[in-house]
């Protein structure tokens, strides 16, 4: 965020309530360069940067985040997460902030199964809570009332949202990203005789020569191998049967697409657009920051605390030979497609999970 001149703006007497509150959740991750974490939650750096930048924000609503915001009128008993869900929506509206819910609506879409017609339900309540009244909304957030007053429902068009969601039920890279979750669950479980620094290095090498090299799945391994391992990463267990496992291998594909996607956005942006991810899933956005961390730095990140130094040198050539086709074995497939596929086939059979 820019630094700013002497600017004074006037903010709601609860804004400093709302904004502890979101402190304490801490749901907010990005690629800004900020002195102070907490500078995230600066009302005035938005308005600011958009005054004087014209710079536009949006915040990416991961599903669970999103379902509190719906949740927080549909359920006859609130809780603190719907609260602080309506706090984000205060926030936002405070700092003129959008919101960006079509991570979470494509997952409820594609893994949730979901029909169409539920998910514009949804979508059209999202919008009327994100349209409701600020102060009001605070009543509900300081649990001053237990009711969130909805404006009239804006007028949308029924089968053209229908058919915009079902035109991308086959999300790009899906494959692709299963495969990596694939081999990472596979490296994980059926290569007992490695160390895990042997394994992350035997992972980095398989997607330089043999696969695709991905950042967000690189970030993930350091998580599951390195020193500051994050167990929770790992869904699938050998005690569960083959159906749960199934839906767990699914369910990392989803992280890992989300990951992906967050790159994706932020990589191809206009200058004038910034985006912030609202996740509740601490795991989940320390794979996330560990990414943004190396896709910020390049060949200078500092890694000491998940990667011993050996570990750092190895993982720093792999990086440089992405730049290359060094030792690819991959550049001779001429079938990617059916290559891939066989690949799911193979690992699927050996985590015993295929159908």
């Amino acid at each position: 965020m820019a630094k700013m001149e002497y600017v004074v703006y006037e903010f709601p007497d609860y804004a400093e309530q709302v904004i502890n509150l979101l402190l304490e959740e801490d749901w907010l991750i990005h690629s800004f360069s900020l002195n102070d974490e907490k500078e995230i939650f600066n009302p005035s750096a938005y308005l600011y940067n958009s005054e004087m930048s014209g710079v536009e924000y949006a915040i990416h609503l991961d599903l669970n985040i999103y379902q509190y915001i719906l949740n927080a009128f549909k359920k006859e008993k609130k809780n603190k997460l719907h609260r602080s869900a309506i706090a984000l929506v205060v926030f936002a509206k405070f700092t003129n902030v959008k919101f960006d819910p079509t991570i979470a609506i494509y997952e409820k879409l594609n893994y949730k199964n979901q029909c169409p017609d539920e998910l514009i339900d949804d979508l059209i309540l999202f919008r009327q809570i994100d349209n409701a009244e600020m102060d009001h909304l605070a009543e509900f957030v300081l649990s001053e009332t237990d009711s969130i007053k909805l404006p009239n429902p804006a007028c949308l068009d029924r089968s053209q949202l229908n058919e915009k969601l079902t035109e991308y039920r086959r999300l790009k890279k899906w494959d692709t990203l299963y495969v990596l979750v694939l081999k990472l669950t596979e490296l994980y479980f059926c290569d007992r005789g490695l160390s895990n620094e042997d394994k992350l290095e035997v992972f980095w090498r398989w997607c330089h020569e043999e696969f695709l090299f991905s950042l967000v799945a690189t970030c993930l391994a350091i998580k599951l191998f390195g020193k500051q391992r994050i167990p929770k990463l790992m869904k699938y267990a050998p005690r569960h049967s083959a159906e749960i496992n199934k839906k767990h291998l699914i369910n990392m594909t989803w992280d890992l697409f989300l990951l992906d996607k967050f790159f994706e956005n932020w990589v191809n942006k206009p200058d004038q657009q910034e985006f912030i991810y609202a996740s509740n899933d601490k795991p989940f956005q320390e794979v996330l920051k560990t990414a943004i961390e190396v896709q910020s730095n390049g060949v200078d990140v500092i890694l000491n605390r998940d990667l011993s130094p050996a570990l750092i040198k190895s993982f720093l050539t792999t990086f440089e030979q992405v730049m290359t086709k060094q030792g690819r074995s991959i550049s001779s497939v001429t079938d990617f497609q059916s290559f891939r596929e066989g690949l799911i086939v193979d690992y699927e059979s050996a985590l015993k999970v295929r159908a």
